[in-house]
């Protein structure tokens, strides 16, 4: 298990998005969580924050999830990455996959499903 002093990452163009992840993450215990609003902004973060988990979303305007995720990956392997789209595209999950991703999961994550999905991922993140 992750944690519950990491920080995380939340890095999707929709602030609803970032919220309802805060809300899900606080209610596990995680209160160190930190926002980005696209991907250059998450590289940026990234960077200075350190993060011991990043959830990312792939669409989002100046840098792509996807982008950000390959220029993270030049200079950090081991930082947990999880992936979030509204949309299953087999190409993009596999190019993020190629790059370690930890996983890959698809929106909108909701009351019922976010709680367990979320607390699974952070296990695999710890």
């Amino acid at each position: 298990m992750l944690s519950k002093d990491a920080k995380i990452l939340i890095v999707d163009d929709m602030k609803l998005i970032r919220t309802a992840m805060r809300k899900h993450l606080n209610r596990l215990g995680y209160m160190n969580v930190i926002e980005a609003v696209d991907g250059q902004d998450a590289v940026e973060k990234h960077a200075s924050e350190h993060p011991g988990l990043i959830f990312m979303d792939v669409v989002m305007p100046k840098m792509t999830g996807s982008e950000a995720l390959k220029q993270i990956r030049k200079t950090d392997q081991q930082t947990p990455i999880v992936m979030l789209s509204s949309v299953a595209d087999e190409t993009v999950v596999d190019e993020c996959e190629e790059q370690g991703i930890l996983g890959y999961v698809t929106k909108p994550v909701t009351d019922e499903t976010g709680p367990w999905m979320i607390g699974d991922l952070l296990e695999q993140a710890g």
